[in-house]
């Protein structure tokens, strides 16, 4: 028997500072040495996670190695990729391989089962809403391809328990595929960056402070947020509750639109957009509200960050994610999706009743710490991918 440590490849599609690509950091940086060699995998060496990507590991990315083809046609890029991924896993003798997202799973499920390599896959957010609702062009081939790459993996983890009920019904696989693996929060480096100072846009003195992180695209909801705001501030503006302001931290596609909507609500004085912040805990610290406006959610980290930061939750409820888990759990408020209404009058009562929003943080804290410890599922992830290796292989 060889005593050569398992060398696993994390692939992602970059290192932006979303929630999935903060959790391949986090394996990145806690998965034992003297057990695994850890080797990533990335479409696009870029993202402000990048610099914390420990030294000691090997980074390969399709788009530094390979340039855009001068004759394209369908598939051919998504060829190129298989095919570059297949030549680093024989290259670096990989022994398993780990994907989070499904952009990434179109590429690793049938770059692995052509070598006959063991893969491990993560489903962060319910497909019947992230595939179809994003993926305008070749959906049904894309979905067809994914349910092969579910269906022949090794191991399918998701985020939560009803993920992975949406996953079993959009698939048409069996709900014992996949396995429920909560996600982690390193609540040490939450305590310690919360506490540092705050070098972005300063929050403004005596005001209250609401605040949302998280991708900016359709399916986060913040126009219903500044909708929801903007109601507020009318009901501020007569004196009839605090004065408050919104941050709203993250990037994306709707950045502009967003910024137009808060200007034609009447609110763009006291709506700060901070962009994608790598580590937006001293600024949560100080916010008197996290609101997740969310249509559809896996399980936000954002959520939980703010549990462990002990600030008031509102969210909406949707059938996973935040809803799901405060449903369980009654730490937080919940209100309806796409309802500015409900979130303007949850606000409000936030700023009106706090004494019952903030009786729910410090059982939040006990949650979090009880049930997303960073050690436990680094642990029970590297005990996934070698107990994955350790299956027969098929052909």
């Amino acid at each position: 028997m060889s005593d050569r440590r398992t060398r696993v490849l994390l692939c992602s599609s970059s290192m932006d500072g979303g929630g999935s690509e903060r959790q391949l950091l986090y394996l990145l940086q806690g998965l034992d040495r003297s057990r695994f060699e850890p080797i990533l995998y990335l479409l696009y060496e870029s993202g402000v996670l990048l610099s914390e990507v420990p030294s000691d590991v090997k980074r390969y990315s399709f788009w530094t190695d390979k340039s855009y083809p001068r004759w394209n046609w369908p598939g051919r890029i998504h060829r190129m990729q298989v095919q570059h991924l297949e030549n680093v896993i024989k290259k670096e003798n990989i022994d398993v391989t780990y994907d989070r997202l499904f952009h990434m799973t179109l590429i690793t499920g049938p770059a692995t089962q052509h070598l006959g390599i063991p893969r491990v896959s993560t489903i962060v957010s319910p497909p019947q809403f992230d595939l179809a609702r994003s993926e305008k062009r070749w959906r049904t081939w894309k979905k067809f391809k994914l349910r092969k790459a579910y269906a022949t993996a090794d191991s399918v983890l998701t985020v939560g328990a009803g993920t992975a009920e949406n996953a079993s019904r959009y698939y048409h696989l069996p709900r014992e595929l996949f396995h429920v693996m909560l996600s982690p929060i390193d609540i040490e480096r939450v305590d310690r960056e919360s506490q540092v100072s705050w070098t972005g846009i300063a929050p403004r003195p005596n005001r209250k402070h609401i605040v949302s992180i998280g991708r900016l695209s359709d399916e986060k909801g913040h126009r219903y947020l500044i909708q929801a705001f903007a109601k507020y501030t009318q009901l501020a503006n007569q004196d009839r509750v605090p004065a408050a302001d919104l941050h709203i931290v993250g990037d994306g596609v709707l950045r502009r639109e967003l910024q137009s909507i808060a200007a034609n609500c009447g609110v763009a004085d006291s709506t700060f957009f901070h962009g994608q912040v790598s580590s937006p805990f001293a600024l949560l610290k100080q916010c008197d509200l996290l609101v997740l406006p969310s249509l559809y959610e896996g399980m936000p980290n954002a959520l939980l960050e703010a549990m462990a930061c002990r600030v008031p939750i509102l969210a909406t409820n949707t059938a996973q994610g935040a809803g799901e888990l405060l449903r369980a759990n009654p730490l937080g408020t919940l209100v309806s999706k796409a309802n500015a209404e409900e979130l303007a009058q949850a606000i409000r009562d936030r700023f009106e009743r706090p004494a019952m929003w903030l009786s729910r943080i410090e059982a939040a804290r006990d949650y979090v710490e009880s049930n997303h410890s960073m050690q436990a599922w680094i642990d029970k992830l590297a005990d996934t991918l070698e107990q994955a290796t350790k299956k027969p292989r098929i052909g």
